[in-house]
């Protein structure tokens, strides 16, 4: 069996996030406990240096000669899939001793790392499945990405984590539907949680509120990603196309419209946490999108700036996340 490792991890949520990440697998967790963790989770179960050099690794990093994940062969039976600390990632002796080193591809602009524990969940989705993918696209990718709505997440660190992956993945805007009151005009210390695990200080998302009764324009196509749908396999479904619209629904507060189309997001163990299952979904629909092209230009300015838009509509500060606003 494949067991998931921490190396050095800082953030004692974010060592929680990745137990469950590895739940979400079926898989145990352990931790090259440097940072006193141990200390702050009890039941914390660690590796010392030795044990875990002499284990097979496969590491998750962006180290010069990675490969791509979305291309990589399944870790072998006895593998230790290792993830690094949140600001240093893995440490020189682990990386020299790895058997592999792969690498989530990261086509966003600002913002070109996940969460810890969104790394490591879509990591294990493809070191533990590797066949049965459909094909990426060909070029221009851009013209067929698809819409994203997060439908009405219940925390906001894990929406704030999950646009910081949407913005990670290349999407440049993102609607919520936030009738749970996460995202916008919340109190102030929920505001910077929030926008901290956004990362909005390199974040240039624009986030849209979806409105009390939202639904999709004549012709769009949805299609609504959970664990628990009655659907075809996530990576067997075709998230990309124009007028496609991705749903992440966390949990089952959020009523699809009577024709959207279901893909599940196939786990063997717990489903997880929201920002897990965001991340597994955007990684696979930008995996069928394609590399952006070298040396994709941003749009030419013209029109009206969608923070003039907001202003029009919704004069509140808190529609808008970055700090760099493109116009159309």
């Amino acid at each position: 069996m494949v067991r998931l490792v921490g190396d050095g991890v800082e953030n004692p949520a974010n060592a929680a996030a990745l137990v469950e990440a590895a739940r979400m697998f079926a898989v145990p967790c352990a931790f090259r406990d440097s940072r006193g963790l141990a200390g702050q989770l009890p039941d914390l179960s660690t590796v010392d240096t030795d044990g875990l050099l002499a284990q097979r690794i496969v590491a998750v990093d962006n180290a010069p000669g990675a490969e791509s994940v979305y291309r990589t062969a399944p870790a072998p039976a006895g593998a230790s899939v290792v993830v690094g600390n949140e600001r240093h990632g893995i440490r020189p002796d682990v990386l020299r001793a790895a058997a592999r080193t792969v690498h989530i591809p990261m086509p966003g602009r600002g913002v070109n790392t996940l969460n810890v524990a969104t790394a490591a969940a879509v990591a294990l989705y493809y070191l533990l499945d590797a066949h049965g993918r459909r094909q990426a696209r060909a070029p221009r990718p851009e013209s067929h990405r698809p819409a994203l709505l997060l439908a009405a997440p219940r925390d906001h660190v894990e929406a704030g984590s999950s646009l910081r992956s949407a913005a990670a993945f290349g999407w440049p805007v993102v609607t919520v539907d936030d009738r749970e009151k996460v995202w916008f005009g919340t109190p102030r210390p929920v505001r910077t949680e929030a926008r901290a695990a956004a990362r909005s200080h390199r974040n240039p998302l624009r986030v849209a509120p979806a409105g009390d009764a939202w639904s999709p324009p004549p012709g769009t196509r949805v299609v609504v990603c959970t664990p628990d749908a009655d659907g075809p396999p996530l990576h067997r479904t075709e998230l990309t196309g124009p007028g496609t619209v991705l749903v992440v629904p966390d949990g089952d507060g959020w009523t699809a419209p009577p024709d959207a189309e279901f893909a599940r997001v196939a786990v063997p163990g717990e489903p997880g946490r929201y920002r897990l299952l965001t991340g597994i979904v955007l990684a696979e629909a930008a995996r069928q999108l394609g590399p952006r092209p070298a040396g994709t230009a941003r749009p030419p300015r013209r029109g009206l700036s969608y923070g003039s838009a907001v202003a029009r509509t919704a004069p509140d500060a808190d529609l808008v996340l970055p700090w760099e606003l493109l116009e159309y």
